[in-house]
């Protein structure tokens, strides 16, 4: 049996496209969006972090992340315990991880692996024998009790997503309400166009759900979130 003449048809669909107007469409109004509780924190003065810190933790730890609190002086520490108490002895880090100093000081005793090749090149280590990354953050978004990672070839996205668990370091100070808020934050409409090309937002340990409805942890991502939420406020506010 032949098979149908289709050609009439992507005719049809192709003349309706040529059709669209090529003119830019209206921009959205985002005004209700910003003043509802999702944009909470965008309009206004800023909300303060202090106030956020609770919010963020409950909310990370109802995605069954594992939030621990520090200061600036013993966040190496927090980080060093939460591997150690893990086990977990091969650790990967970008190549020019923002954390540095302090970020050596953690990783004390343990086989670190940098992130200074090609991945090509260390593939199936960073697979099949890394047990942690260790990342920055440059936000957290205490609604959610999400983190924005800023990924790049310093801190490449693998880290958070290939090993088995992703320790995190977020800055109390770097709390926002809401995404809206973190984003204006992060990049103003009055700034320069500096939107990247890969921003990461990490809620929890990776999940997912079959047709059964069973949850399954680390299918694909990370099956363990670990924050380390650093207390760089004033006078300990957080």
């Amino acid at each position: 049996m032949p098979l149908p003449d289709t050609r009439p048809a992507r005719q049809a669909i192709f003349a309706a496209l040529r059709g669209v107007p090529t003119s830019p469409l209206p921009a959205p109004d985002l005004a209700p969006y910003h003043a509802g509780p999702f944009g909470r924190g965008r309009l206004g003065a800023r909300i303060d972090p202090a106030s956020l810190c609770e919010t963020f933790e409950a909310a990370a730890r109802g995605w069954r992340a594992d939030v621990l609190r520090a200061r600036p002086d013993d966040w190496p520490a927090a980080v060093h315990h939460a591997l150690a108490q893990r086990g977990l002895r091969r650790i990967a880090i970008g190549a020019a991880a923002p954390l540095q100093p302090g970020l050596d000081a953690a990783l004390q005793g343990l086989e670190v692996r940098r992130f200074e090749r090609p991945l090509e090149e260390w593939k199936g280590e960073l697979f099949d024998a890394v047990d942690a990354g260790v990342t920055s953050t440059v936000a957290g978004i205490a609604d959610t009790g999400t983190l924005v990672l800023l990924p790049g070839a310093h801190e490449p996205r693998t880290l958070s997503l290939v090993p088995p668990v992703h320790v995190a370091v977020l800055w109390a100070s770097r709390l926002h309400a809401s995404l809206a808020a973190a984003m204006h934050a992060l990049y103003p409409e009055d700034g320069p166009p500096a939107l990247p090309t890969n921003l990461l937002l990490v809620t929890g340990p990776s999940k997912t759900a079959d047709i059964q409805q069973v949850l399954a942890y680390g299918a694909h991502g990370p099956k363990e979130l670990v924050i380390v939420l650093v207390d760089d406020l004033p006078q300990g506010n957080a």
